[in-house]
């Protein structure tokens, strides 16, 4: 089977980098709460969304490296992979940062998946071939389509839901902290996906 998988916090856990960026660069209180919920809050309830979308260029660009792979997410697709099934990286990720220095953000992520053996090593998950990186949402749900996707594992319930999204492609939601999902299949770990590829 064809197995679409996402990026950004999917395979990528960023919990805590944007605290710890947005904190060194003394432009937090240390008080706030480290999730990216609360950090983003934070900005919005200063009136100061644009340092929030500066923060992500910086979190998503030159500081990348902080983020970690999500426990088994490597060791699960390569189970995957060595079962036969064929992997496809399908992420939402604009090339540029809208404000702030102009980093790839496209290379960034790639180096990231060399650097943590998703691809270019031995027995790495995705081929680099069939990693995908595109500016829209709308043309990541196409890409999903056209690579006739039976399983696509996202974070993001509007990926699953969105209009275009295939009918025949079944949506796996990765979501820790969700306990019950009734519009699609849910894992809330790694452990858990390879049981649901049936």
């Amino acid at each position: 089977m064809i197995i679409g998988v996402d990026f950004d916090n999917t395979i990528a856990d960023y919990t805590g980098v944007f605290y710890r960026v947005a904190l060194n660069l003394g432009w937090i209180p240390e008080h706030i709460g480290s999730s990216k919920e609360e950090v983003k809050q934070f900005f919005i309830s200063q009136d100061r969304e644009a340092k929030w979308t500066e923060l992500q260029g910086i979190v998503y660009g030159k500081q990348i490296s902080q983020a970690k792979p999500y426990p088994d997410s490597l060791v699960r697709l390569q189970q995957l992979k060595n079962q036969g099934h064929e992997l496809r990286l399908v992420s939402h990720k604009t090339k540029y940062p809208i404000i702030g220095d102009k980093v790839n953000f496209h290379k960034a992520a790639k180096g990231w998946l060399e650097t943590h053996g998703f691809v270019n090593c031995t027995n790495a998950p995705f081929d680099p071939q069939h990693v995908y990186f595109n500016e829209t949402k709308d043309k990541k749900v196409q890409i999903i389509q056209s690579l006739s996707c039976d399983f696509f594992i996202d974070d993001l319930e509007s990926i699953l839901l969105h209009e275009y999204f295939p009918n025949d492609c079944q949506g796996i939601l990765f979501s820790p902290n969700k306990t019950h999902c009734a519009s699609h299949l849910l894992a809330q770990n790694w452990t858990q996906i390879p049981a649901l590829i049936v």
